[in-house]
């Protein structure tokens, strides 16, 4: 019984956790080495990590990006998805599109404010 109640006290720390922002990966220039034409998709991954959507056979890529309110940094809002079943997303601002080729060479971009 003691150990029941120590795991669910556990599980709840755990998820308070997640309802937070990744702190360190909040940065001003987040999405400053993104070039048209230049940029590829293996960089957009090792920036920025896994995309929140990925379409065309990952032709497209998407994110969430969540900002600061006092600082105006950017972070990746990472999906996860609460205990109701609603990914976390309402703390996105923006959602950004990424265009590649068929080489994996961004096409086009764009950031699109969704909050």
């Amino acid at each position: 019984m003691k150990g029941t109640i120590l795991c669910i006290g556990f599980a709840v720390v755990l998820l308070a956790g997640c309802a937070t922002a990744p702190v360190e990966k909040a940065r001003a220039d987040l999405l400053d080495f993104l070039a048209d034409n230049k940029t590829t998709r293996e960089d957009v991954l090792m920036h920025l990590g896994q995309p929140s959507g990925t379409f065309e056979s990952q032709r497209i890529l998407t994110y969430q990006i969540g900002v600061r309110p006092k600082t105006q940094e950017q972070y990746v809002v990472e999906r996860r998805t609460y205990p109701s079943g609603w990914p976390n997303w309402m703390i996105a601002k923006y959602s950004l599109v990424l265009v590649f080729d068929d080489r994996g060479i961004l096409q086009k971009h764009s950031k699109v404010q969704v909050n």
